[in-house]
C-alpha cells in the first residue's frame, strides 16, 4: 500500500513539472515573456505574433521582429527562414502571423547585451496582406471645411493684395 502511495505520487510530481514547463514555454503576452525572463534565460521558448517592420538581412541571419501588439520582440533567424514571411505589418498592411521556437536570451552576448531569441524553427499560422484602413466622416468633414476656407482665403488674397 504504500509502495503504491509513493508511485503515485512520484507519478503525480512528474507530470505536474512536465505541464508546468510547456505551459511556461508557450508566449503570446511578450510582456509576461519580459517580466519573467530572469527565470527563462537560456530556455526554449515558443512565441507568436505578428511580422513587423521588416527582414534586416546580415548575410547568412536577418533580424526579424514580431509583436503582440503591444510589445515587440527581436528574432535572430536563418536568412533563409526569414525569406518564407512574405507579409511585415506596416500602415495598411497585416504582418503574417508566425510561430517562432528558439531560445530565449535575456541579455545576449552576440549582440550587445539585447534580449532576443535565437530561432531554431518559425512556422507561418496565418497569412497577412494589404488592409483597408477607413476614413471617419468627422475627418471628412473638417477637410472640406478646412478645403473651403483655404479657397475663401485665396480668393480674398488675390483680390485685395494683388490688385495694390
Amino acid at each position: 500500500m504504500v509502495k503504491t502511495f509513493k508511485t503515485i505520487i512520484l507519478i503525480c510530481i512528474l507530470v505536474f513539472s512536465v505541464s508546468i514547463t510547456a505551459m511556461a514555454l508557450d508566449y503570446n503576452n511578450f510582456n509576461n515573456l519580459i517580466e519573467n525572463s530572469k527565470k527563462i534565460d537560456n530556455n526554449k521558448i515558443t512565441l507568436k505574433g505578428e511580422a513587423i517592420g521588416e527582414a534586416m538581412n546580415r548575410g547568412e541571419y536577418s533580424w526579424v521582429n514580431i509583436s503582440d501588439g503591444s510589445t515587440a520582440m527581436g528574432i535572430w533567424i536563418e536568412t533563409e527562414q526569414a525569406r518564407s514571411i512574405k507579409n511585415f505589418g506596416k500602415y495598411s498592411y497585416k504582418g503574417d502571423i508566425v510561430e517562432v521556437s528558439g531560445t530565449f536570451n535575456r541579455a545576449c552576448a552576440l549582440h550587445g547585451g539585447d534580449m532576443d531569441i535565437h530561432a531554431s524553427s518559425i512556422k507561418i499560422i496565418n497569412t497577412g496582406g494589404i488592409i483597408t484602413i477607413p476614413i471617419s466622416n468627422s475627418k471628412k468633414n473638417i477637410a472640406i471645411v478646412l478645403t473651403f476656407i483655404t479657397i475663401i482665403l485665396g480668393f480674398f488674397y488675390i483680390r485685395f493684395y494683388k490688385s495694390n
